[in-house]
């Protein structure tokens, strides 16, 4: 996220949350409403809010519409995922009479927790007003809408448009679902694409940060292990794909601190530009845009299906070329010597990303 729109962020959230009452813990922010009101509670990722990324943009999204209709919104903002749970047993007790209340579970680790607290047994299946969503999901959970927003398109086309360069997949944690989407669909177009560069194939490499979701938030390890990858090359010129959540502001560091790298990084969920000259597009996922979609619905009285999927044919997510990219390196390469070579890319194998993430 560029400076401005974090600062866009940090100033709708205080316009909606001034007068608002914390509990002694800190740990939850609200605005009180009475019985009856209507309220969306969004139970967020512990350490992800922040991340300029992925669980900003869902809150943009989320306090956007608040705004726009006037409903009541809170945040609870657990430290862990033990702490979580008790936040959404609470709700769920809390809101077992009411019909007009959302609550948003803001990640796919809260899938095991909302399988075990059905929220069905908790409600009164009469009150249609009162609903949870659960995001980057494919589970059908009883009681529980869910929608998942595909990576693999746009993942398939970034790996398309890394070509020619050899190419560093750097993930948080195995085993996460969005994760291994977006990585079978880099390397499906890297097994393809990958190309040659000065008469050698391209190669891909997939990295680990961690062995679980505390990849997301280690920034500091990020730094390190580019930084060592570039020392050790003689010429380190890898596309890094960066899948490590608020880590990336280590990569983001490292390629920033050397003037002489010719190293290439894809923004990551939101729009990166401005945040490094070595970034020459990003992949966007709109996951803001689908979470304000699901809340219009609501408000507006129209059921949720049992569960949605969204990818780049609908516009959830995209690729966005940086502007004037050459005309902000001080290094270059003959790979890029055309303005318009990642975008003649993008144009060229769009449709067939879509055609093979439809047929998933």
């Amino acid at each position: 996220m560029t400076n401005t729109r974090y600062l866009a962020l940090l100033s709708l959230m205080i316009s909606l949350l001034l007068l608002t009452a914390c509990n002694k813990d800190d740990e939850t922010v609200t605005v009180d409403a009475p019985k009856g009101v209507a309220t969306v509670t969004f139970l967020v990722t512990p350490n992800g809010l922040g991340d300029n990324g992925y669980n900003d943009d869902a809150a943009e999204g989320i306090f956007a519409f608040a705004k726009e209709t006037g409903t009541r919104l809170r945040l609870m903002l657990p430290e862990n995922e033990a702490e979580a749970e008790q936040m959404y047993r609470q709700w769920l007790t809390d809101n077992a009479e009411n019909d007009s209340a959302v609550l948003i579970l803001g990640s796919s680790s809260y899938e095991k927790m909302a399988k075990e607290l059905s929220s069905s047994k908790f409600q009164d299946s009469s009150k249609k007003g009162t609903r949870v969503l659960l995001f980057e999901s494919n589970a059908e959970i009883d009681g529980v809408s869910t929608v998942m927003v595909s990576h693999y398109g746009v993942s398939y086309l970034a790996g398309v448009m890394s070509q020619g360069f050899d190419a560093l997949i750097l993930a948080a944690a195995e085993g996460v679902p969005t994760l291994e989407e977006s990585i079978a669909g880099f390397q499906d177009a890297r097994n393809k694409y990958a190309g040659e560069y000065l008469g050698f194939p391209c190669q891909t490499t997939l990295h680990y940060l961690a062995d679980g979701e505390e990849g997301f938030a280690m920034p500091n390890s990020a730094y390190r292990y580019i930084t060592e990858r570039s020392d050790n090359a003689f010429d380190y010129n890898e596309m890094i794909y960066p899948l490590i959540g608020g880590s990336i502001t280590g990569v983001i560091r490292s390629l920033n601190d050397n003037d002489f790298t010719t190293a290439l990084m894809i923004g990551m969920d939101v729009d990166m530009t401005g945040r490094s000259s070595r970034i020459p597009f990003s992949v966007v996922i709109r996951i803001g845009d689908v979470v304000k979609r699901y809340l219009n619905d609501w408000i507006a009285g129209r059921e949720w299906p049992k569960h949605q999927r969204f990818g780049m044919r609908e516009g959830a997510t995209d690729i966005v070329i940086t502007p004037h990219f050459l005309q902000n390196l001080d290094l270059w390469d003959e790979r890029y010597r055309e303005p318009d070579t990642f975008q003649k890319l993008y144009e060229q194998y769009k449709e067939e990303a879509m055609t093979y993430e439809d047929k998933r």
